[in-house]
């Protein structure tokens, strides 16, 4: 594995800690959604969840590597790429979520009231512990398949990270608080335009002090560059919504994606 991992020390044990992280959330985050916990829980466990959920994703500012820790905070491999994720995290829910409820027609059944334009609040911490594993994965996958492919690395990559998830979490076991209402339109049209999104922001991962002797990114850099990453991604979800997405599906605008709404795939 550590050939897939970055030749920075200091990055490569960021994506450790991610990589580590994964199963323990993963575990905490099954045991809630398939345990009945989720069905039952109102806004106040709901957000606890999501910050104890999140907080792991956040380690790596606590335990940087040993050859960054006399290393001004700001300046750290681990500061700039926990705060990456955080606000790919964070503004990506803000963004994509509502053109999955209008276009992908997707349904979420928890019993929760604090939403941001119709999406769970908790939600927004637990997807920064979803994408920090994204991230590492995201980019060990691009490390093993460049030399293979060289540009359309790229895009495989995002490809196969956004395919994965959509697997992972629309299974039957989910359907009482996660699905899609046509799940084949999900894996296929779903999975490139949520791709989308991770072909944007690869670049930033790979750039992100990826080798001992190469260029250190200013945090500022950093901030201003996911700015751009969420902007050009919004844009291309419009444009996708308005023009292309209508020849495929019905697009309902404004959508009411959470809640067990009649005819929906919801499970009772």
């Amino acid at each position: 594995m550590r050939r897939l991992l970055a030749t920075n020390d200091a990055k490569a044990h960021v994506e450790r800690l991610w990589l580590l992280y994964t199963p323990i959330w993963g575990a905490i985050t099954g045991v809630i959604m398939l345990g009945g916990f989720a069905e039952r829980w109102g806004d106040v466990p709901c957000l606890i969840f999501g910050l104890v959920v999140a907080s792991g994703a956040l380690a790596p500012l606590l335990w940087p590597h040993e050859s960054e820790r006399s290393t001004a905070f700001t300046e750290r491999t681990s500061t700039k790429l926990v705060v990456c994720i955080v606000l790919f995290a964070l503004g990506l829910n803000y963004v994509q979520t509502p053109f999955f409820f209008d276009v992908l027609h997707m349904h979420y059944g928890f019993r929760v009231t604090w939403t941001i334009d119709r999406n769970p609040v908790f939600l927004y911490f637990v997807t920064i512990a979803y994408f920090a594993t994204y991230a590492a994965l995201c980019m060990m996958a691009y490390r093993w398949l460049a030399p293979k492919m060289r540009a359309l690395a790229w895009i495989v990559a995002p490809l196969a990270m956004a395919f994965f998830e959509t697997v992972l979490n629309a299974n039957p076991f989910m359907t009482h608080l996660f699905c899609y209402d046509d799940l084949p339109f999900m894996l296929s049209f779903g999975t490139i335009v949520y791709a989308m999104s991770f072909v944007l922001v690869l670049p930033l991962w790979m750039h992100i002090d990826e080798s001992p002797d190469g260029p250190r990114i200013p945090l500022s850099h950093v901030v201003i560059a996911m700015g751009c990453v969420l902007l050009v991604d919004r844009l291309g979800l419009d444009l996708t919504e308005r023009v292309i997405a209508p020849h495929f599906t019905t697009v309902i605008h404004d959508a009411q994606g959470l809640g067990a709404l009649p005819g929906t795939c919801l499970a009772p």
